[in-house]
């Protein structure tokens, strides 16, 4: 680590040494059998590993663990749920504010001739199941929870309204999971999506729930691993690490929730009273507990965090953050783009302490009065 206080765990959260202990035994030099060897006992002993973590990766969102797929991450997730999930000829139904994996997918099926449509957001980023108006079958797919403003979608009536009309329901469940609770049988969901880095576990590792008897075209060719949904050898650390790292989730989910928005607000209050023209676009209540998205009038938030090299913050998504353009989760709120430049992402984690919270609100306190952008320098 470089030393700095990490508050960027939107985009990622730091592995839990817990998950680690379990990965490593299968990281040594005497950990090589390859889990679709079925001929020796190396090859065994990988087998069943995986096959232990793909149990509580499916306990986390009661779920069986034959429907389970292990993916590389949810970006793979999500291409293989809308690419390989949506039958011929159907619509394809996104929420405006959908991560770039998803919204790139309903892109491709519009180019191969599906009919798309994007739901649009309040100005609190979340989507009005009325806004739903399908008149036929159609693959429907909204996040669980925003990866920007934490903004928490009401999954359960849309899934309802999607099964009414035939149609299949897929969540990017990425950002829920850690602080969350999601039952796929109560909810009737089809296909979600989740990754490792996402819960204190991995990177490099995901899986996509397949409801059993729904159709799934496969992406990739090769040896019929999972299934034939998504061929390849597994990578057995990684799916000890993920499991693991799902399991201290189902366990400490509540804790961890509870924890997290007391720090949340702790912070919130703290950046106030310094800036009193801050602006909260993350929800104060129902949202993700660990993040707060913040607009600062006439600050230019990438400029700001060239000035705080002791924070890891971001402007946004890591997966859009090669894009200059403003956030287009924050244009679908109705933010203007001057509003989107001058707005930054904090997102808090199982080891975020307060000692942590308090440094950051007084050097983002001490950085924005300093700037030729604060009122009191006008």
């Amino acid at each position: 680590m470089d030393g700095s206080i990490y508050l960027d765990h939107m985009a990622s959260t730091p592995l839990d040494p817990a998950v680690l202990d379990e990965m490593l035994p299968w990281l040594s030099a005497g950990a090589v059998g390859n889990p679709h060897a079925s001929g020796h006992r190396a090859g065994w002993r990988a087998a069943e590993a995986i096959e232990r973590a793909r149990a509580e990766v499916a306990t986390l969102i009661n779920a069986r663990p034959g429907e389970i797929v292990f993916t590389s991450g949810a970006t793979e997730a999500n291409a293989l749920a809308l690419l390989g999930g949506t039958p011929d000829g159907w619509p394809v139904v996104a929420s405006a504010i959908e991560h770039p994996s998803v919204l790139a997918c309903v892109a491709e099926l519009e180019r191969r001739g599906h009919p798309a449509s994007r739901l649009p957001v309040d100005d609190a980023g979340g989507v009005d199941p009325d806004s739903l108006a399908l008149t036929g079958p159609a693959l429907v797919s909204v996040m669980a929870a925003n990866n920007e403003v934490g903004t928490v979608q009401p999954i359960a009536e849309l899934a309802r309204r999607c099964r009414q009309r035939g149609g299949l329901f897929h969540t990017d469940a990425v950002q829920r999971l850690a602080t969350g609770e999601i039952d796929v049988t109560a909810l009737g969901i089809d296909l979600l999506s989740l990754s490792g880095h996402k819960l204190h576990g991995p990177m490099g590792i995901g899986a996509l729930f397949v409801r059993q008897g729904v159709a799934l075209r496969p992406l990739l060719f090769g040896g019929g691993q999972q299934g034939g949904k998504r061929p390849g050898t597994l990578p057995t650390a990684l799916c000890v690490g993920l499991g693991a790292a799902c399991r201290i989730a189902r366990e400490r989910r509540q804790t961890d929730a509870a924890r997290l928005t007391l720090l949340r607000e702790r912070l919130v209050a703290a950046l106030a009273a310094g800036i009193p023209t801050l602006r909260r676009n993350s929800p104060a209540e129902g949202g993700l507990p660990g993040c707060l998205h913040l607009t600062i009038p006439g600050m230019d938030a990438a400029d700001s965090l060239l000035d705080l090299p002791d924070l890891a913050l971001s402007t946004g998504s890591a997966c859009a953050s090669g894009d200059t353009g403003p956030s287009h989760v924050l244009l679908a709120m109705g933010r203007t783009p001057a509003e989107a430049h001058a707005s930054i992402r904090i997102g808090l984690g199982r080891f975020t302490t307060e000692a942590e919270v308090d440094h950051a609100a007084a050097r983002l306190v001490e950085v924005f009065t300093a700037s030729d952008h604060s009122p009191a320098r006008r």
